[in-house]
């Protein structure tokens, strides 16, 4: 009887060991997997603003671009009117 009854206490002891062990290893997976969730989370917000930045040069750029060609317009017509009055002007 007492043999018996020591065999199961320490058959539940091993058992309750193996189940914390159990318990801890799955607590370090959980960890593991939520480092890694968030490093792919914290990648991809760092991804997103190298990539916000770049659009936002590339507007800043085409704005530029475009405002420049407009001035040239405008100054180029600004000449052209500029030097039909003088031709006008040498005519009459």
């Amino acid at each position: 009887n007492t043999a018996a009854f020591r065999l199961w206490r320490l058959q539940k002891e091993l058992l309750s060991k193996e189940e914390a062990r159990l318990l801890e290893a799955r607590a370090l997976l959980k960890k593991k997997q939520l480092r890694h969730i968030f490093w792919v989370w914290r990648s991809r917000c760092l991804e997103m603003e190298r990539i916000l930045a770049l659009t936002t040069r590339i507007q800043r750029n085409l704005v530029s671009r475009c405002f420049s060609a407009w001035k040239e317009t405008v100054e180029q017509k600004a000449l052209y009117r500029c030097n039909v009055f003088r031709l006008r002007a040498v005519s009459l």
